[in-house]
């Protein structure tokens, strides 16, 4: 079974004898912890993830999504500004690159004492394009600040043991919809778009792996960036790393088949890692296995699968690239 190329949702507050028989029995990579899954005491937050590391008895990496600002999933113990107030402070010269690095350094000795593996961040999305989702979670309007931000920030997160993902490829600041809520569309030019792929290039050896946006960039392709051969090329041309779908029951991808049908489509057209955000195990149980019969009947290169399980297990292990090579090191 083709399990292992997912990141799920978990249920609870602590380690439930059905939570550690699902991951037992199907072995995900991965788990996101959300704010439900997060007890009043940081404490027990740090015995649950270790508690339910040690009874499921192999290596999985767990994430989460600690942006700063509206997105943070866990409190911590000192403040996180919204991305926009980092990257004004920045704009001003009131910070450093060395502050923020710090910052990031700051934030991920946190994570990692709770036994946190992944972060979802960066936001690399440009400021001002699109209010309703992204807002103040974007550092900046400018491509090159984002790029020097994301950057100090992505090597704070890593000197203290947490791998940093740039979110959202090609850039939600494409659109000015909301991707939970339906699919956006956007009419861009070339110039723009690649205007917004720019700090994702910048980063490209900065991070561990880039997470997709559900957005159709028509310059691009009709297909949602998720699901679209030609989108994700143009990511692989530069970033060796694992590529990560945002979570796949968001209501932009619903008119794409059911969900183990949308997993597969994602994957064929280059994801390595699948987000499913739901804590339901019937869900993700029935997912894992459908997926895994489509895989196998469509896809008859295993060495695709070989590439994208690789790729997952540098995030298990903490391995980087080689920027001069190309290669883990």
């Amino acid at each position: 079974m083709l399990s292992g190329l997912f990141i799920v949702a978990i249920k609870g507050k602590w380690p439930e004898q059905e939570t550690i028989d699902f991951i037992k029995t199907y072995k995900p990579s991965g788990i996101i912890i959300f704010s439900y899954n997060v007890p009043d005491n940081i404490d027990d937050l740090r015995e649950f993830i270790f508690s339910l590391k040690g009874k499921v008895g192999y290596n999985f990496f767990v994430c989460v999504d600690e942006e700063g600002g509206r997105v943070k999933r866990i409190e911590p113990p000192f403040e996180l500004p919204p991305a926009r107030k980092i990257g004004e402070a920045f704009e001003y010269g009131l910070i450093s690159e060395q502050d923020i690095f710090d910052l990031g350094q700051k934030l991920g000795s946190f994570l990692a004492g709770l036994g946190i593996d992944v972060n979802f961040a960066p936001v690399v999305d440009l400021f001002g394009y699109n209010e309703t989702v992204i807002g103040d979670r974007a550092f900046s309007s400018d491509p090159e600040i984002v790029s020097k931000i994301a950057s100090a920030f992505s090597k704070g997160l890593f000197s203290a043991g947490v791998l940093p993902v740039a979110k959202h490829f090609p850039g939600h600041g494409l659109v000015k919809e909301d991707s939970h809520i339906s699919l956006p569309f956007s009419d861009l030019d070339e110039g723009e778009i690649q205007k917004h792929i720019l700090p994702f290039k910048k980063l490209a050896y900065d991070v561990f792996g880039i997470m997709t946006a559900h957005i159709v960039v028509k310059n691009i392709d009709d297909l949602p960036c998720t699901l679209s051969e030609k989108c994700l090329r143009e990511l692989r041309n530069f970033f060796p790393g694992c590529i990560i779908t945002d979570d796949i029951t968001m209501g932009a991808l619903r008119d794409f088949g059911d969900l183990p049908y949308v997993a597969f489509q994602a994957f064929r057209a280059g994801c390595d890692a699948i987000l499913m955000c739901k804590p339901d195990y019937n869900l993700a149980s029935n997912l894992f296995e459908e997926f895994s019969k489509i895989v196998k009947e469509e896809i008859k290169d295993k060495g695709r699968i070989f590439e994208s399980a690789k790729r997952i297990a540098y995030l298990r292990f903490k391995r980087k690239y080689n920027k001069e090579r190309g290669r883990v090191k």
